[in-house]
């Protein structure tokens, strides 16, 4: 097993935030991936055209780092957000996570956490909602149990690009190189997830699926909520109880690395 910080690199410097469609992300700098190779965090902040980081403060946490920070809309409206990171005994880290949304963000796509992981794990399993994307307000069609599948297949091909292939009530993914090296994420409680090849702010950009050119690098949307499918622009709008609004959402997620099966 590799060290944590050659799993997760720079991990005070990571993220989770609130995405929603149709908007832009905004890229962070810390790694995520099986042994020493590279990849992105991304803290999104979607609903506003585009949005940053004002502050940032870091500290200790008892054994763990804190990392608290500010993210403010392109019309100025500030969220909270505190990440707690402790390492794990089996290499792996463990974040808990807190976001605050102001009350006027009313209605919200989602509020969590977005990864970027490091080309060449294709290979993806999960235990959760399935096989194909299930959402919080449209997942009875699918069931809950162990998949398998690869990241690629997990995109579908809407005509115009949306927010597309993910899994309610999720409790783990593993995501693996040919090799069999890789990592596995664990979730608190089932959430809703999404891996991808296609970043919110390109589905975002492009109004036929043919502008669509996926990324090498495999996008992660781990979400503490998630908004109800709909928005009212052809027929009735998301059921009340599927709106995501203001609140505290606070939500943790383990990431640990893989070994090939032979090593184990």
């Amino acid at each position: 097993m590799k060290s944590p910080r050659a799993l997760a690199g720079q991990a005070g410097d990571g993220g989770g935030g609130l995405a929603a469609d149709r908007q832009q992300a905004e890229r962070g700098d810390h790694t995520a991936g099986p042994g020493d190779r590279s990849g992105h965090t991304q803290v999104a902040v979607e609903g506003e055209d585009e949005a940053g980081r004002v502050g940032r403060a870091v500290d200790r946490a008892g054994d763990g780092t804190r990392v608290r920070s500010v993210v403010r809309t392109a019309t100025g409206i500030e969220v909270a957000h505190e990440q707690i990171l402790r390492s794990l005994p089996d290499g792996g880290i463990l974040v808990e996570e807190v976001a605050i949304v102001p009350e006027s963000l009313t209605d919200l796509p989602r509020v969590g956490t977005v990864l970027e992981v490091v080309p060449g794990l294709e290979a993806l399993e999960w235990f959760g909602g399935g096989p194909h994307e299930t959402y919080p307000d449209r997942r009875r069609a699918g069931l809950v149990g162990r998949w398998r599948s690869t990241v690629t297949e997990q995109t579908v091909p809407y005509i115009r690009p949306q927010e597309n292939g993910g899994h309610a009530d999720v409790r783990w993914l593993e995501l693996r190189e040919e090799d069999g090296r890789g990592l596995r994420i664990r979730l608190d409680r089932p959430r809703q997830l999404s891996v991808t090849h296609h970043r919110a702010a390109a589905l975002a950009a492009a109004t036929h699926d043919e502008e669509l050119t996926p990324s090498p690098e495999t996008i992660i949307h781990l979400d503490a909520a998630h908004r109800g499918l709909g928005t009212a622009s052809c027929g009735p709008d998301t059921l009340a109880e599927y709106l995501v609004g203001p609140g505290t959402y606070r939500w943790w997620w383990t990431l640990e690395p893989l070994a090939p099966p032979e090593s184990r």
